[in-house]
């Protein structure tokens, strides 16, 4: 387990960040200083909180993945490995600190500063990667996109981590802002990450990002 990316929680505060997050979400410029002093009670939280978590890399032999796949096949040079990322449980007790006060415009800044925050992980994730093994991501599988990758993996998933990131019984993670996915590695040049969307055909989604690999 490790901290959260520094280099995101360094430019959390930051006028690009806030400015991206504002325009995205159609804030006005007039609800800057509340979008920055929202951004500034998380940012203790996250500092103290915020961390990610990856088992190294095997094949698709791992007997979690034996006991849910239908359709993968084993590829060469290809190997994955299960990641969680979480932003801690302080932010949850915020919103919900929030919530209780009436702030409502708080909470739901709460919530897309950590939405943004956490998109912008995957990306940190890909460099990390890249940087630090001899692989790169090629694409991500999400629990309950796929029929290799079902929800029923997440408790059995989870359970084998340090983090401490768990979900229920209808799969609901907590803390709430958390994530947790599969890449899929290569070291083949010619492929790259075509991002976290690829098969998803919400076209219109807000969220919606392309490659990671920049």
């Amino acid at each position: 387990m490790e901290a959260f990316f520094s280099d995101l929680l360094d430019r959390f505060l930051g006028t690009a960040f806030l400015e991206k997050v504002g325009k995205k979400y159609h804030y006005w410029e007039s609800q800057t200083m509340e979008l920055e002093a929202v951004a500034e009670e998380m940012l203790p939280l996250l500092q103290r909180e915020a961390c990610w978590e990856r088992r190294e890399c095997w094949g698709l032999g791992r007997p979690l993945f034996e006991k849910y796949r239908r359709n993968q096949t084993d590829v060469a040079d290809t190997v994955y490995e299960e990641v969680v990322m979480s932003l801690g449980r302080g932010l949850d007790d915020l919103q919900e600190s929030y919530t209780q006060r009436g702030m409502l415009s708080e909470s739901y800044m709460l919530e897309v500063l950590a939405d943004e925050l956490l998109l912008e992980g995957y990306g940190a994730y890909n460099r990390y990667i890249r940087e630090n093994t001899v692989w790169h991501v090629a694409r991500y599988h999400f629990l309950g996109s796929e029929e290799d990758f079902p929800l029923e993996m997440m408790p059995e998933l989870l359970h084998s981590f340090a983090i401490p990131v768990t979900c229920n019984e209808v799969f609901c993670m907590q803390p709430k802002k958390s994530v947790v996915f599969v890449s899929e590695l290569t070291q083949d040049e010619k492929v790259s990450c075509r991002g976290i969307c690829m098969g998803c055909n919400s076209t219109r989604c807000a969220n919606r990002i392309g490659s990671l690999d920049k």
